[in-house]
């Protein structure tokens, strides 16, 4: 019952419904919507696993979004698996289907127009655009090499090139994707809006929350600070721990 309250229908997804119904495509939507909540699914398991809470679900006409509360300087581990849980979740799908088909309990039609949606959603989740998990899941390998302030920025510059290639290929393949262009630019404008607030919302976990990182990394500025590492600043030619730091910054 609490699951059901944290899911969300958009009202695009409701218009792609009534569309298809008066179209004779209720058909294709249902196969659509519902490889769509398995795929959602697929990530619900994995965030149970690792005991997180879930904000809520919403369902986009294309897609899922499942908004976690969680800190930022979570597990990078966990982000990936997170992310790559929905896939996982349709390849499995796809593994059930085929077995039902070649015991002839599906018929031929049903079978190519699932594995067509089922391919053509995982196909678009892998692309690295904010927020699709290609987008969180080459984010998260970032942040395994590079400072949080540089993974993101990377991962920043990257969707917005990405968006670019896929509107470009949507216009010359007369795709008419009008509708998920916008959703993809409307998310990373709002994300590139909102990182100075995420990136604070970092530095801040780091100096509120006592975590038991075991590497340990030298820096000489707040902006290099990574994930999963235990920092000591070079500054005014001491190094300060971490903690002590952060205060002398945010009492700023």
């Amino acid at each position: 019952m609490i699951m059901k309250k944290k899911i969300r229908i958009n009202s695009l997804t409701y218009f792609f419904c009534f569309s298809a119904c008066i179209t004779g495509m209720f058909k294709e939507f249902l196969i659509l919507f519902s490889i769509i909540i398995l795929h959602e699914l697929g990530h619900v398991i994995a965030i149970k696993y690792f005991n997180y809470k879930i904000d809520y679900i919403e369902i986009l006409p294309v897609g899922g979004i499942t908004k976690i509360n969680k800190d930022i300087n979570s597990s990078i581990n966990h982000e990936i698996i997170i992310s790559l849980a929905g896939i996982t979740m349709q390849l499995a799908l796809f593994i059930l289907v085929s077995f039902f088909y070649q015991r002839n309990f599906l018929s031929m039609d049903f079978y190519f127009l699932f594995n067509k949606y089922n391919f053509s959603i995982m196909l678009f989740n892998l692309i690295p655009i904010i927020p699709l998990d290609g987008s969180i899941f080459f984010k998260s390998l970032l942040e395994k090499v590079f400072s949080f302030r540089l993974a993101n920025f990377i991962s920043i510059i990257f969707s917005i090139i990405n968006l670019g290639f896929f509107v470009y290929f949507n216009y010359i393949l007369e795709l008419n994707n009008y509708v998920i262009c916008l959703f993809l630019l409307y998310k990373v404008i709002n994300y590139l809006k909102d990182f100075k607030y995420i990136y604070n919302r970092f530095l801040l976990e780091r100096y509120l929350k006592d975590y038991n990182f075991s590497k340990i990394k030298l820096i000489d500025k707040v902006k290099r600070m990574s994930k999963e590492k235990k920092h000591y600043i070079l500054k005014d030619n001491r190094i300060v721990k971490e903690h002590e730091f952060l205060r002398n910054y945010f009492n700023k």
